[in-house]
Parts: structure tokens; sequence; C-alpha cells
């Protein structure tokens, strides 16, 4: 709330091309050899895949750091990509501390180690925001610093915590080249994915300019809490869970059930909310000048409500080594994906691209969700029939107050969004609360229950059986 006054949207966005370049760049930088952390065989297989992804972070950092200073040196003038300004200097070390922090927090949830995770995450976040706070004056620069800041700190805290100082340069190099067919099928997904979802901002401010790029990515990061604070969360236990089952040779339909139902429950009324009343939101809670990115927001709040879903689970597809398929299908994204971002040069409006942008996310999600329940020996249709009753409120619900939201006075529409929220949040609370119970029950009592009963509580068991 207090970054929303301080900085301007154009500032906004050439924080967002650059954070972009950074992301990608860090995507290239370690090769997704952190993903083999959770699949090596030992605890040393996995420092040493660990260390070697570290260490190409870091040598394609200084590579970058080379090249921005003979351009300069060259040229005169600092090369600036899409609008990304001064914050370009930073983008080196951005690359550098997103690489090391993906390696060392896989190597950390391997290890179970959810506390240090968590820790590091809240005090780098802090770190990050009085960074941002305190450079202001410096306008996009201060944005970027602050998040370098924040990442660095993130990552140091992590490395020391890590035990990777023993890990030799053979072992490094022999788990690089074991684990490279993994890496090169990743690679490409993984880099087409960073660049058509999590930093389209470049592709927005060449399409709609700057200005517009900094609203989408402001709105975009508000909506991301969520995900950040509690599917992030989930996929990083979720992957290493996942995977020691199936190195175990466990069935995965009800983990899986269990996951799809707990996201979809928690991310309804959250993103439901923005729908509803997104641009009042961003208005009252960011000031005047955001109530655009509201607008925005409510566009892409249906899209990220399944991305919330589908992005823990991706994961499964790692594990199962759908690597070939997860190539072809990332190509096939994010031609999809830029395709129907650029529908706004047709007439001339970014939020007709907005539109067509959420509604082709809305489609691959549910088609990795689709996906990662037939993987794990389930189908859409039957996990749907166990949250019909969930559905057909939220079916049901949303669209008739949407309906009547120009229509009725703001105070009523106020309280029925509001008693929808809170109804759908005390449902959620209850099957959690439901769910634990079930979770902590003992294993003989736990297996005796009959299959309907464990299917009343959401767990998917009965299903499997």
């Amino acid at each position: 709330m207090l970054l929303a006054r301080l900085y301007t949207p154009h500032e906004f966005g050439e924080f967002a091309v650059a954070l972009s370049f950074a992301t990608i760049l860090a995507a290239l930088a370690t090769l997704r050899l952190e993903m083999a952390v959770p699949l090596a065989e030992d605890e040393r297989e996995a420092r040493a895949v660990a260390a070697s992804a570290l260490f190409f972070a870091v040598v394609v950092s200084l590579g970058l750091l080379v090249v921005l200073v003979a351009h300069r040196a060259v040229t005169g003038h600092t090369w600036s990509a899409l609008g990304a300004g001064s914050s370009i200097w930073l983008v080196p070390f951005a690359v550098a501390a997103l690489g090391a922090l993906a390696t060392v927090r896989m190597l950390q949830s391997r290890r179970e180690n959810f506390r240090a995770v968590s820790l590091s995450r809240v005090t780098a976040s802090v770190v990050q925001s009085v960074g941002q706070l305190a450079a202001s004056p410096l306008g996009s620069l201060g944005l970027s610093a602050g998040f370098v800041v924040g990442t660095v700190w993130n990552a140091v805290s992590l490395t020391r915590r890590s035990g990777l100082r023993g890990t030799s340069w053979a072992q490094g190099r022999l788990a690089a080249a074991k684990w490279r067919r993994l890496s090169l099928f990743l690679l490409v997904p993984s880099v087409l994915n960073t660049a058509t979802v999590g930093a389209v901002a470049p592709a927005v401010a060449l399409f709609y300019g700057v200005a517009s790029s900094g609203l989408f990515t402001f709105s975009a990061r508000v909506l991301a809490l969520p995900a950040t604070i509690i599917g992030q969360a989930v996929s990083t236990a979720f992957f290493p869970k996942v995977a020691e089952l199936e190195r175990r040779g466990a069935l995965l339909t009800s983990s899986i059930h269990r996951a799809v139902t707990g996201l979809a429950m928690v991310s309804a009324p959250i993103f439901g909310l923005v729908v509803l009343a997104g641009p009042e939101l961003f208005g009252l809670v960011f000031g005047p000048e955001w109530r655009a990115a509201g607008e925005i927001s409510a566009v892409l709040a249906p899209w990220l409500a399944l991305a919330f879903i589908s992005s823990p689970l991706s994961t499964l597809m790692t594990v199962k080594n759908q690597l070939r398929r997860l190539l072809v299908l990332s190509i096939i994204e994010a031609s999809l994906r830029l395709g129907s971002l650029s529908v706004g040069l047709i007439d001339g409006r970014a939020m007709t691209g907005f539109i067509a942008y959420s509604l082709s996310g809305c489609l691959i999600c549910l088609y990795y969700v689709r996906w990662s329940l037939r993987l794990a020996g389930s189908s859409l249709r039957g996990w749907l029939r166990t949250v019909r009753g969930y559905l057909l409120v939220i079916g049901g619900a949303y669209p008739a107050l949407l309906a009547t939201k120009g229509s009725l006075p703001i105070r009523w529409f106020g309280v029925l969004t509001a008693a929808l929220t809170l109804l759908l949040f005390g449902w959620t609370a209850v099957w959690l609360y439901r769910h634990a119970l079930v979770r902590a029950a003992p294993p003989a009592e736990y297996h005796a229950a009959p299959p309907a009963e464990l299917a009343t509580h959401g767990s998917g068991a009965g299903t499997a059986r």
C-alpha cells in the first residue's frame, strides 16, 4: 500500500521489465538443475547437483555483467531493453541471487527443513520492503535495488545452512552430467513458461507501453500474494513428498485429490472477491490511480485462481518423467499466450489483450489439472463429483452477483459479497479441519475407515480404492 503511493505505474513498469529479464535469465542460468535436487538418490548427490546449479548461475551472471559493461564502453550509453531504464544494471546481480535461491530452497525442501525456508523468506520480505521504501527517490531503480537486496538476503541465509562447502568440483561435474537429460528437457518449458507467465512484462510493454506493463504487473503481483504465501508453500512441500512416494512405488491418487481439493477451496473466495470488487478494492487500498489495475485484476482473477491450483501440481510431471510431453506443450502454450495477449493490437485496447490472455491461461491450467489427475490414476470428472456441492454454489452465486452489480445499491452489493466470501471461507476451514483430523488419525484407524466416509472428508481415498 505504501509502495503504490511512492511509485508511479511507469516506474513499476520499468521495474517489472528488468525483473522479468532477470527471472528468465535465472531459469537459463541454473540449467534447471535445481529440479533434480529432490530426485537425487542420496544427500551427497543432492548437494553435488545443487553446487553445479549454483556454479552455473554465478558464471552466467558474471558474463551478463561483462556484456553490459562492454556495451557501455563501446556505445557510450546504457543498454535499455523495452524500457527497463537504469535497473538493467542490477539484472546480473538479480540473476545470481534468483538462481542461488531456487537451488538452496530445493535442497532445504528435500530435507523438509521448511521452518528455515519460511523464516528466510519472511526476513527477506521485510528487508526488500524496507529497501524499496527507503529508495523511493531513485524511482524504478529503488524498486529493483530493494528486490535484489531482499533476494540476496534470502539466498545467503539458506546457503549458510546448506552444507555445500565440502562438495568438490568433480562431484558437481559428475552430478550435472548424470542429470543433463532432465536439465535439457526442462530448460525450454521453464524458460517459455517464465517468459509468458511470470515474466510477461516485456511483452506487455512492447505491445501496449511501459505504463500498461506497470499496471498489469502490479495487479498480477497483488493477486500473486495467495500463491506466494500458500501456493508456493504447498509446492515446496508437495514436490519432495511426491518424489519420495514415487521412489517407493506408492499410489498418488489420494495425495493429488487432497491437494487439488484444498487448493480449489482456498482459491475460490480469495479470487472470487477480486472478480466481484477488484476496481473498488484497488482504488480504496492503493489509491485512485491504481483503479485501472483493479480492473485488470478482475479480468486476470479466474486464470490466477486456476493457476493457484495447477502450479503446485505441475511438479508431478517431472516426477513422472513426462519431459518430452512438457517440452511440446510448453511451445504450444507460449504461442497461445503471446498470441492471445497481442489480440488487443487489433482494436488498440490493452484490456482486450488481457481478457484473451486470461482465457487462454484458464484453458491451459485446466488441462494441467486434468493431466495431473490422470497421472495419479484419477480423472477430472471423478474429482469434480467429490466437490460438486462447493462448485455449484460458486457457479451460481458469482454470476448472479456480477449480473446485479450495476442495479443493486453499492451497500447491498457489498453485504452480499462479504457474506458469500465468509461462507466459502467457513466451508473451506471446516474441510481443512476435517482433513487434519483424518491425517492425524492412527494408520490402522485410517485404513479401516470405509471409502464413503473418507470421501466425505475430501481425501480422495475412496476414489482410489
